[in-house]
């Protein structure tokens, strides 16, 4: 070894969780809501990261949630799941482990159903960014 720190790329890891059993619904949206917001302002700050939830067969919420991200290591994965709003308020049981990529890879990109709702709002910044349309 030559003694210089050399940078390693960042890993993928993922955490899983689910509803705590006792919380009623609108006791957990508002630390959901955080968390979506928490997840975009990541992503703004240019963090790989992406989150949603697990549904059945009929396309039914219920399974849980996903978080699907980029960490220097394993404690700094922790660190960051410790952050989010949802893990912070109690409102979910969750795990974090490393994800090896064995065959392919994932490139994220903006997209998705809260994205779509927030381009969609009057007030939304990429509403504001938007390049005029031709005629308007």
């Amino acid at each position: 070894a030559s003694g210089a720190s050399s940078v390693l790329p960042e890993a993928w890891f993922v955490k899983t969780e689910t509803f705590v059993t006792g919380k009623p619904f609108p006791e957990i949206r508002p630390h959901l809501e955080a968390h979506k917001a928490w997840v975009a302002n990541l992503r703004q700050q240019g963090a790989t990261i992406t989150s949603g939830y697990r549904v059945d067969a009929d396309g039914r919420p219920g399974g849980g949630g996903l978080m699907l991200f980029r960490a220097a290591s394993h404690a700094a994965a922790e660190q960051l799941c410790l952050q989010d709003p949802l893990v912070s308020s109690g409102c979910v049981e969750w795990a974090v482990n490393g994800w090896v990529a064995e065959v392919g890879d994932l490139e994220l990109v903006d997209g998705g159903a809260w994205c779509e709702k927030q381009a969609a709002l009057p007030d939304s910044p990429s509403r504001r960014n938007d390049p005029p349309t031709a005629g308007g």
